[in-house]
């Protein structure tokens, strides 16, 4: 006998639907990621890129050359069959193995909270080496615990960033979603079922909201614009 509940077949819809809708919903974090990716770049190194889901929406229409970097093989493996990638490289990312301004953006989405605070420092400063033009991540910023899923002993959260350090290293921060909503122990996984496209509408509505108050917001999205020491040659002489 089976023990689904009424609702699990319509829910299991309604999260598929979310997941396609997300990246056009307003301040939505991939949405906002999409909208201040540097339209004049060519290239895209995606830190820390899972099996690869974001890069669908922000590369579908294949105008940069993306690759991606990960240590754990099955996503990697999961990267290769989408096709979105130009490239993957395996390796941890406490130890990028890549040039200096060898990518017009970096990117990095729900990486930082897995580090220690002195790791995400290191990688901080890696990522604005490789890029030319742009550093963009996105962490979460409510506290909540993580634990191993997908076989990936690096999914545990180690450190949560708070928007006043990321504008300190001179991030724009934005806020997406709303703080305690979401992940374990949240308040969506302590309602019915029933509950939750009601409360995922709340959370779209509050978008405008946390968008400009991050501190409310349980997600960060925070750009960089790098200026290298060969821009600041060339300002000069002007």
């Amino acid at each position: 006998m089976s023990n689904d509940h009424p609702w699990d077949k319509h829910l299991g819809w309604f999260d598929k639907l979310a997941q396609k809708l997300r990246p056009f919903i307003p301040f939505t974090a991939l949405n906002t990621v999409r909208r201040h990716l540097d339209k004049n770049s060519k290239s895209i190194l995606d830190v820390g890129c899972g099996k690869g889901e974001p890069m669908s929406s922000i590369n579908r229409k294949g105008w940069l050359l993306a690759v991606g970097a990960d240590s754990f093989e099955p996503y990697l493996q999961e990267c290769r069959k989408t096709g979105l990638f130009h490239d993957l490289v395996r390796c941890d990312v406490r130890n990028l193995p890549l040039k200096a301004d060898s990518f017009d953006i970096v990117m990095c989405m729900e990486v930082l909270e897995h580090l220690e605070k002195e790791e995400g420092e290191k990688l901080l400063a890696s990522l604005e080496m490789i890029a030319r033009k742009q550093v963009i991540l996105t962490t979460p910023t409510g506290k909540y615990d993580q634990h191993i899923y997908d076989g990936n002993p690096r999914q545990e959260h180690k450190y949560i960033w708070q928007p006043a350090e990321m504008t300190k290293l001179g991030y724009e921060v934005r806020g997406c979603g709303l703080a305690r909503f979401g992940g374990e122990g949240g308040v969506v996984s302590r309602l019915p079922v029933f509950c939750k496209p009601v409360i995922y509408l709340a959370w779209v509505l509050a978008g405008p909201l946390v968008y400009y108050c991050p501190n409310l917001s349980g997600s960060l999205v925070c750009v960089k614009q790098c200026v290298k020491k060969t821009d600041i040659r060339e300002t000069s002489k002007l």
